[in-house]
């Protein structure tokens, strides 16, 4: 299993983790990294095997649906979500793509989950990209308690072959929820 622990802001760290995330784009693709700030409600996890990064996932603590729907980069609505006085946004979970299915995906939720209901969360709520790769986000979302609230289709988001699904693009925007209470 990975050892789970703290993004440092060591630059080399943070251009490791940048590549590993825009492995998974299309040529001129990008996301940013988020900044590991517990003072402020974000904690970033990596995993690393062998000295090697080969995971990264985050969560920020929101205290209003309004600033969580603002986060939220593929989904719009808030409507599903249930009503608390804080929330826990999952985001940039990324794996190796050769690491996928290792567990390495599982780790990093589980430890985030542990991190967020330490903080008082009931809960989580990730805005994913459902697609038709091996490293579809859906199976690692829904075997740790997340239901999916809400999807709307994402197909034709690229010109010619979708670099994800193949030549048939089934991509779906997906918000799902995993409430504390519930399990």
């Amino acid at each position: 299993m990975p050892v789970i622990r703290p993004l440092s802001n060591n630059q080399n760290e943070m251009n490791a983790v940048a590549s590993l995330i825009t492995s998974h784009f299309a040529d001129g693709w990008s996301y940013d990294v988020p900044v590991n700030d517990e003072s402020a409600g974000t904690f970033v996890r990596v995993a690393e095997q062998n000295d090697d990064l080969v995971g990264v996932m985050a969560l920020t603590i929101y205290a209003s649906r309004e600033r969580l729907r603002d986060a939220m980069h593929l989904i719009d609505t808030v409507e599903p979500i249930p009503h608390e006085s804080q929330y826990g946004f999952i985001h940039a979970g990324y794996v190796d793509p050769e690491r996928t299915g290792e567990g390495i995906g599982s780790s990093l939720i589980e430890r985030l989950h542990e991190i967020g209901e330490s903080q008082g969360l009931n809960t989580f709520i990730a805005d994913a990209w459902f697609h038709g790769g091996s490293d579809s986000p859906a199976r690692l979302l829904t075997t740790h308690g997340y239901d999916v609230a809400h999807t709307h289709s994402i197909a034709g988001h690229t010109e010619g072959p979708c670099p994800k699904c193949g030549s048939t693009c089934v991509c779906e925007a997906a918000l799902t929820i995993r409430s504390v209470s519930d399990e």
